[in-house]
């Protein structure tokens, strides 16, 4: 018989009603009625679809078809599992030309970075559907600036030093954020095309919002950070980036984050580590926080939700053939759009950790990020004014490209001090390359105590 395949159409778990009459067949009906057949009838899967949104199903639990896979969840290590038959790698997690979920249980704040960085590369640009990506990690403690941001006039560098706390720049711009494990990084990537400051910032903020038992509901502002409803404490900055026609947007929520070292961290008593001028990098905006005090599990699971419900494909069933004289209900009835609009939707999550193999375009990436000259000298042109109470006299630095020391001016010093600075000064005419950093600049200074003073201004290394 020559049949035709109907398309495929995403089902959740669905209850059947039953056809009217049909347990009361007999076999005379049987025979008489040629019924038969009717005592297996069931409705269409579009108009089983329609009686389910309408409540009008009866009670009993029936999955068509095949076993339906189940929604991701997380596991006690804080990973999504699902059911639904993942990659086999990540490489090809990172091409599927569908969206995906990624979630790093990795710590180390460089490899994560580089991960991002690996997928949004290898996301696909599709021409029709979409490849959208999310993905979540939590680093070790450590401080991030933007692309385009100073170290020296965004953190105090000699207590980040002090406290072996690793300073990271990302690829991407922004302010400067605090990391460690009580909060969770997220980044959402798209097509250029689609990119806005505020989509997903609203989707993460529906998606916390509706956690039970939340404490503290929380908004997007005009500038598209996330606060507070009640009192606009910012929880949540955010990041962007556009290229080759690609967009993604992340940012940090804090939930429990240690908001004392934070303010500490982040804040720089000139008097002692010294007056930065630049006209070209960027300063964050500083902005009172608070904490959203959730379990970072609960953050993900949520947001992931929302991602799915939000970006996923419509859940997939197995083809069917069906006769010749049959006829497709769906677009009979014209259900098309709405069999679409309330099937259940998914995607596929894949989980990162220490046995997942990566690949050398990510290696070579965390390595760059590492490197001193990119966290360093990749800063503009500066200049780095401090003043010695103690001798009454200022020293400023002019720093140029590649964060090398450019030249110095010693204000209000007597001739014993500018002694003790002269060995910097034939270092420098000599065109010999100084990175701008307390150690290296001390190791030029003749006088200890000037030198241990001015290394330790600089970033805490003398």
């Amino acid at each position: 018989m020559l049949t035709r395949t109907l398309r495929r159409v995403i089902f959740t778990k669905r209850r059947f009603h039953q056809a009217p009459f049909h347990e009361d067949l007999t076999e005379v009906d049987d025979d008489l009625f040629n019924l038969e057949g009717f005592k297996h009838y069931k409705e269409a899967p579009d108009v089983q679809a329609l009686r389910q949104r309408l409540g009008l199903l009866g009670n009993e639990d029936i999955t068509p078809y095949s076993k339906e896979p189940q929604d991701g969840k997380l596991s006690e290590s804080g990973q999504i599992t699902q059911s639904a038959a993942l990659p086999t790698s990540f490489v090809d997690a990172c091409k599927l030309a569908q969206p995906v979920v990624f979630v790093s249980s990795l710590s180390n704040p460089y490899s994560n970075l580089a991960i991002e960085d690996y997928i949004y590369n290898q996301m696909p640009l599709p021409a029709e559907g979409n490849a959208n990506r999310l993905m979540f990690y939590v680093n070790s403690p450590c401080v991030v600036i933007g692309k385009n941001q100073n170290p020296w006039n965004e953190v105090n560098l000699p207590l980040l030093n002090n406290l072996r706390i690793p300073l990271v720049r990302r690829q991407s711009g922004g302010g400067t954020v605090v990391h460690d494990s009580g909060n969770v990084n997220y980044s959402f990537m798209t097509t250029k095309e689609k990119f806005d400051r505020h989509t997903f910032a609203n989707l993460v903020a529906s998606a916390v919002n509706a956690i039970p038992g939340i404490e503290k509901r929380i908004k997007v502002t005009e500038r598209g950070d996330i606060v507070t409803e009640t009192d606009d404490l910012k929880v949540s900055g955010s990041a962007y980036k556009l290229s080759k026609g690609k967009s993604y947007h992340h940012g940090t929520m804090l939930l429990n984050l240690n908001l004392d070292v934070l303010r500490q961290l982040l804040h720089r008593d000139v008097a002692k580590v010294g007056k930065v001028e630049s006209h070209a990098a960027i300063a964050s905006v500083r902005s009172p926080v608070t904490n959203l005090n959730i379990p970072n599990e609960a953050f993900i699971e949520a947001v992931s939700k929302e991602f799915k419900e939000s970006y996923g494909l419509v859940k997939e069933q197995e083809e069917q053939n069906i006769g010749e004289g049959d006829f497709n209900q769906t677009d009979m009835l014209g259900l098309d759009a709405f069999v679409q609009a309330y099937s259940g939707r998914d995607c596929v999550v894949f989980n990162i950790d220490e046995t997942t193999e990566l690949t050398e375009e990510v290696d070579k990436v965390k390595a760059h990020l590492m490197n001193w000259e990119w966290k360093f000298g990749a800063t503009t042109k500066f200049t780095h004014t401090f003043t010695s109470t103690e001798k009454d006299f200022q020293v400023i630095l002019s720093i140029g490209k590649k964060g090398l020391v450019e030249s110095f001016e010693l204000v209000g010093a007597d001739e014993s001090i500018k002694e003790h600075f002269q060995f910097l000064q034939m270092v420098l005419d000599r065109g010999d390359s100084i990175r701008y950093s307390g150690s290296e600049v001390a190791g030029f200074i003749t006088d200890d105590a000037i030198s241990d003073w001015l290394g330790e201004s600089i970033d805490g290394s003398t």
